[in-house]
C-alpha cells in the first residue's frame, strides 16, 4: 500500500467515526473538485473531512470546533503525503478558555517544528514526519482521540472568550502559506480565499 492509499484509508475513517455519532446533520458544501464532508450536530458547530487524493500526493484534513457556549479544546489532525513518505502529520486539541491537557502518549522518531503563527496549538501537539509503520499507529491514536473526544463535547459555560479563541485558531490557521500556496495552484486566488475562510476554518 502507497503512502497516499494509506492516509486515505485514516481520513475514511475519521469520517465514518463522524458521520455515524448521534444527531449529526450534513452541511453542504460546494465542490471544489475533490472531497469536502461538513457536519454539524448538537454537540458541535462544525466538523470537517476533507480527503485530497493524487496519483503520488495526498493530504488528509480533520477538524472539529465545538459550539461557541462549549469551552473544550477544538480536535485538529492533518497528514500531508506523498507516494512512498509522509512528510506532515499534525495532531492536537487546540484550547480555547480551558487549559490544555495531554490527550496522548504515542512517540515517534523526528518530529516537526512548531510554525510562526503555531502559538494556537497545544503544549501537548503532536507534530512529525512519521514512517509508514509509525503511520498506522498514528491514524488509529488520531481515530480513537477524535471518539473520545466527541463525547466529551456537549458542555455550556458562557464565557465571552470561546468565541474570540475559537476566532483567533481560525485566523492563525489562514496564515498557512503552504497550505494557501497549493490551493491557489489549484483553484486560484479567490477560490482559495473563500475555501480557507469559509470552509476550512470559517471564524464565528
Amino acid at each position: 500500500m502507497s503512502c497516499t492509499q494509506q492516509v486515505e484509508v485514516i481520513g475514511r475513517r475519521l469520517l465514518q467515526v463522524i458521520a455515524t455519532h448521534p444527531f449529526v446533520q450534513p452541511i453542504h458544501t460546494p465542490d471544489y473538485g475533490w472531497e469536502n464532508h461538513r457536519f454539524h450536530s448538537t454537540k458541535f458547530r462544525m466538523a470537517h473531512v476533507e480527503l485530497f487524493q493524487q496519483p503520488r500526493f495526498a493530504v488528509v484534513h480533520c477538524c472539529v470546533f465545538p459550539h461557541i457556549s462549549d469551552p473544550s479544546p477544538i480536535y485538529g489532525f492533518d497528514v500531508i503525503a506523498g507516494e512512498n513518505k509522509i512528510t506532515g502529520v499534525f495532531l492536537d486539541l487546540s484550547p480555547t478558555v480551558e487549559p490544555s491537557e495531554p490527550f496522548t502518549d504515542l512517540q515517534v522518531a523526528q518530529h516537526r517544528e512548531r510554525p510562526a503563527w503555531g502559538s494556537i496549538f497545544s503544549e501537548h501537539w503532536l507534530a512529525c514526519r512519521p514512517t509508514p509503520e509509525e503511520m498506522d499507529l498514528i491514524g488509529d491514536e488520531a481515530v480513537r482521540v477524535l471518539a473520545t473526544y466527541l463525547g466529551t463535547l456537549g458542555k455550556v459555560d458562557l464565557i465571552t472568550e470561546i468565541v474570540e479563541r475559537q476566532n483567533r485558531y481560525c485566523l492563525n490557521q489562514q496564515q498557512n502559506e503552504h497550505t494557501r500556496r497549493a490551493l491557489v495552484n489549484i483553484i486560484g486566488e479567490e477560490k482559495t480565499e473563500e475555501f480557507m475562510t469559509q470552509v476550512l476554518f470559517p471564524c464565528v
